[in-house]
């Protein structure tokens, strides 16, 4: 199930009901990293505008899943382990603005 994180992306971002509390929870009691974090190391890896962020709450855990436009035009999705901020997948589209 998606957990959408407002673009804002503080920790008191508005989610719906039970999927937002887990999400603070987990949070507060140190099991995810906050999306900063997960930002930080994104940009630094491949830079580019960020599009969307959502926090996946998976079998094996929670995943942040970014997706951002790089400076060349392609499209990335990247997948973040919230709680040890190790990268797990890239995906990406070539082109452009389409």
């Amino acid at each position: 199930m998606a957990l959408l994180l407002a673009f804002c992306l503080s920790p008191g971002a508005a989610l719906a009901g039970d999927d937002h509390e887990r999400a603070l929870e987990a949070l507060r009691e140190g099991r995810i990293l906050p999306v900063e974090a997960i930002l930080d190391a994104a940009r630094k890896d491949f830079g580019g505008d960020v599009l969307d962020i959502e926090l996946e709450d998976e079998d094996e855990g929670f995943v942040y899943e970014i997706k951002l436009i790089a400076d060349d035009g392609r499209i990335m999705k990247l997948d973040y382990d919230a709680a040890t901020g190790q990268l797990l997948r890239v995906r990406q589209r070539h082109g452009g603005y389409h």
